[in-house]
């Protein structure tokens, strides 16, 4: 009778452990054995959440470059990240145990920082510029070209947290930071303006040439798809 008993008892922990290995949450459950009113106490740990998708950061390591301060000087072969997020140029200290610190966005003029593939990267402030958009005003711009005029790419992100808890969720289990990319055009008298990369954006906001710009699109067959007609067609207004 008692190997009976004891062959009943393992097989009723074998399935039991069976169940919880096939459970997608962990139970953890405290027994009071003191208070028999209150029955066992059972805890769910849920286990869905998948961690963070995507970073805040343009490239995720540690990137060679320079900074130039408004003040004029200038720090070469130096390593840094820019928190595109946060619109933060942070920079490490090797000589100081590898800690790292935040530059105060007012003192930077620009910076420089190379991809392991050799991608050059050059971002500018522009305190002086015209727009009612203090917070795009205060951040930094990506320089895609530059002369009497300049065409500027804002490289933001933007983070959503994970939602899959609740009758309404959306199921997305993870936390994410995603791109928010958009375009500027810088004229020489500094006015700031929001654009589209399209050929109707873009000839509106370059307007007081826009009968020659016009021609000078149609004759070299600019469709905007890419970064570089929108360059080339802000070259051609530079040199009317």
């Amino acid at each position: 009778m008692k190997r009976i008993l004891v062959c009943f008892l393992i097989a009723i922990s074998g399935a039991a452990l069976a169940q919880t290995a096939n459970d997608p949450t962990i139970d953890l459950r405290l027994n009071n054995l003191n208070n028999p009113s209150t029955g066992p106490l059972i805890f769910k740990i849920d286990s869905r959440y998948e961690g963070q998708h995507g970073s805040p950061y343009l490239l995720p390591d540690w990137s060679k470059g320079q900074v130039s301060l408004r003040d004029g000087r200038q720090y070469k072969d130096v390593l840094l990240k820019f928190d595109a997020y946060r619109q933060s140029l942070i920079l490490l200290r090797p000589k100081s145990g590898n800690d790292s610190i935040i530059l105060d966005r007012q003192t930077v003029a620009r910076f420089l920082l190379t991809s392991p593939d050799g991608q050059p990267y050059l971002f500018s402030r522009y305190p002086m510029a015209k727009t009612s958009d203090d917070e795009v005003k205060d951040g930094y711009f990506l320089i895609l070209y530059e002369g009497k005029s300049a065409l500027l790419k804002r490289v933001a992100k933007t983070f959503k947290s994970a939602d899959y808890k609740g009758g309404y969720s959306a199921n997305v289990r993870y936390d994410s930071f995603n791109d928010a990319i958009s375009y500027y055009l810088l004229k020489p008298d500094q006015m700031l303006t929001k654009i589209k990369l399209s050929k109707k954006a873009m000839l509106e906001a370059l307007s007081d040439k826009g009968e020659a710009l016009k021609t000078f699109v149609d004759q070299q067959k600019l469709l905007f798809k890419t970064e570089d007609d929108a360059i080339t067609l802000v070259k051609q207004y530079d040199s009317l």
